[in-house]
């Protein structure tokens, strides 16, 4: 097995244990990096040479490549947060997640793609199963990179659906903590009450170990939340969940195949153990999509209303829109959905209290076809404008050989709880995607 296709865990440890040298490993990235490259696109930056110079800081993930999504500063390394406004940005202080994930002895191995602004602009990334179908986003190359084998893990953020649904439509884990857990300074913002970081990975363990390095604060982001408490070491085996099968309005547009397979893995796990209950969304929880367009509009063309001033001729189309939209929305209105949200995440922590996890589709179905645009979120964001911790985990593959996915969402600040749950079900589904292309 080429070193590249090693995980996260796997490779530290047979490092460690002296089976392996790091150096090795990360010319086999390298190498998979330059092969792939040129058609997948996972990259917006990367120096082979700098980062065989590059001296990684004695720790847990020493010597680790790690790929960073390119809204998050690096210091000395270009961050263009996917957008002509930015060309040529070279940031003097990297993000607090950079700096947390090399104080633990990983190496910034390349800025991965994203959209612009970390918005619907899509980068230049393409799907690694199928060059003619997206990636997803707006975490684009995070999950590209990873599906190929270019790094172990990645970063991502998630402000609607930008970490679940690439992973599904990749082939890869995705992650997305509690919100609140892990400080977002130094991370181009585009919605505050929406934003969360997440992580890429081949597995749920490797996804749960990278993420606990990043739980903490910062003085600066979520100061009025609760303390984060981190969600590892997990119980590698536990007893099955209790999970809700959970649909809603959007159930009717999700393509047969992916009913089918989240149909078929909720019958899989009750012959498994689990207790699973088909249930519908409560009406009240409904509103959620006109609350997340809401929040989305204001915020994210507040926070690129300066830009599109200063400079429109070097901003897309689309982020120009989401400004205009942002500034037709009154006042009344924003508050009015904040308020929203808030009896939201009571209303959803209150229905899933008789459950572990909620399984549900993390997309409509397979990636589609065309770079134009990243899919459809919807589905990822009952989680997002809740803050719950939620994982998509690859479980299958299309009628066209593309991956598809299923997602798990917990209770806010009960990430280890979804976290050993995914294991267990990660564990009865015993699925793992491969590697694309050759």
């Amino acid at each position: 097995m080429p070193l590249y296709q090693l995980g996260l865990i796997e490779a530290t440890t047979s490092i460690a244990q002296g089976r392996l040298s790091a150096a090795d490993y990360l010319e086999s990235c390298i190498a998979r990096t330059l092969a792939v490259a040129p058609s997948v696109k996972p990259f917006a930056y990367f120096d082979a040479s700098a980062v065989r110079a590059a001296k990684a800081s004695p720790g847990p993930l020493a010597g680790m490549p790690i790929g960073f999504k390119d809204i998050m500063a690096t210091r000395g390394i270009p961050t263009e947060m996917g957008s002509a406004a930015f060309e040529g940005h070279v940031p003097a202080q990297s993000a607090w997640v950079v700096d947390a994930l090399q104080g633990a002895g990983a190496l910034v191995f390349g800025k991965t793609v994203t959209t612009e602004f970390a918005w619907r602009h899509p980068g230049k990334t393409h799907n690694p199963w199928s060059l003619a179908h997206t990636p997803g986003g707006s975490s684009s190359g995070s999950a590209a990179a990873v599906a190929c084998g270019c790094v172990p893990a990645a970063l991502g953020t998630q402000t609607v659906g930008s970490v679940l649904r690439p992973a599904a439509y990749c082939g890869v884990v995705g992650y997305k903590p509690s919100f609140g857990i892990t400080p977002r300074t130094g991370i181009h913002a585009f919605s505050p009450s929406l934003d969360h970081v997440g992580v890429f990975a081949r597995c749920v363990a490797d996804a749960a170990w990278l993420a606990s390095f990043m739980t903490g604060r910062d003085g600066i982001d979520f100061w009025g939340t609760p303390a984060p408490t981190p969600a590892w070491p997990l119980a590698q085996s536990g007893p099955a969940p209790r999970i809700a099968l959970l649909r809603s309005t959007v159930w009717q547009r999700i393509s047969p195949e992916q009913q089918q397979l989240v149909e078929s893995t909720a019958q899989r796990l009750v012959a498994c153990g689990a207790s699973v209950t088909s249930v519908e969304l409560p009406p009240s929880l409904e509103a959620l999509w006109a609350c997340v367009d809401t929040l989305v509009d204001v915020e994210g063309g507040a926070s690129n209303a300066a830009l599109a001033d200063a400079m429109p001729q070097r901003i897309s189309p689309v982020s120009l829109a989401l400004v205009e939209r942002g500034r037709k929305v009154l006042a009344a209105d924003y508050f009015a959905a904040r308020q929203l949200q808030q009896a939201l995440i009571r209303a959803f922590a209150a229905w899933l209290a008789p459950f572990d996890v909620a399984l549900m589709a993390p997309a409509l179905g397979e990636a589609p076809v065309g770079l134009a645009n990243t899919g459809d979120a919807s589905l990822c964001a009952l989680a997002s404008l809740v803050g719950a911790p939620a994982i998509a985990l690859p479980a299958g593959i299309s009628g066209n050989q593309l991956p598809l996915g299923i997602q798990l969402v917990g209770r806010w600040g009960n990430d280890r709880g979804l976290l050993e749950a995914a294991i267990w079900v990660e564990q009865q589904l015993a699925y793992r995607s491969g590697f694309p292309l050759p």
